[in-house]
């Protein structure tokens, strides 16, 4: 996808993404952070970043990557910052989420100030409960209505974001997304990246 139809697919759908942005030997080192993550009592590993976190370099080095940067820039149109980088693997069974917002609710004309970026550590499937967007939505103001923020909720629109480990889901922050349920054997471990307007 060229920059020009990256910009179009942000203005137009909230989100877009990039395939074969992390190559095998980065990931490897991403990896290793879950490793000696233990897991949570809602069955979610969180990978809280220290300097004590194995390949911390790594994950630093995602704060770097152009592409991300470019659709902040695109998005946000003001100076920001990577306010929080972390880990994320919904094991079997879990990571259901009701469609939600990355940021509070906001009045037409308000400028955007939130992007998220979703790098794919494992392959994002159907089966492994992907990510799920509302192509658009990011248009409308306010919050997501209370129907469709229940985890079990179905947005007619709704489509889910499938793709290989390395690939990079970038969105503007009031795109309406949530994870959905793993129903694999696997986990689907992914580095959540938050990017807002620097104070």
């Amino acid at each position: 996808m060229s920059p020009s139809e990256q910009a179009r697919e942000l203005d137009a759908n909230g989100y877009y993404v990039a395939s074969g942005v992390l190559e095998a030997g980065w990931l490897e080192l991403l990896k290793l952070a879950f490793a000696s993550a233990t897991q949570q009592s809602n069955g979610t590993q969180h990978v809280r970043l220290t300097a004590e976190t194995p390949g911390l370099q790594a994950w630093r080095e995602l704060e770097r990557v152009a592409i991300v940067s470019s659709a902040a820039e695109q998005i946000l149109q003001r100076s920001f910052v990577v306010r929080d980088l972390h880990g994320r693997n919904p094991l079997p069974g879990f990571g259901q989420q009701g469609l939600h917002i990355d940021g509070i609710p906001w009045a037409a004309g308000d400028p955007a100030t939130t992007v998220t970026a979703l790098w794919m550590i494992d392959d994002f499937t159907a089966l492994n409960g992907a990510t799920r967007v509302v192509p658009g939505s990011h248009h409308r103001p306010g919050s997501v209505p209370s129907s469709f923020a229940q985890p079990h909720a179905r947005h007619p629109d709704e489509r889910i974001i499938t793709g290989q480990a390395g690939d990079v889901l970038v969105f503007n922050g009031r795109l309406w997304h949530s994870g959905r349920r793993n129903d694999s054997r696997n986990g689907r471990r992914a580095a959540q990246m938050v990017i807002t307007v620097q104070q």
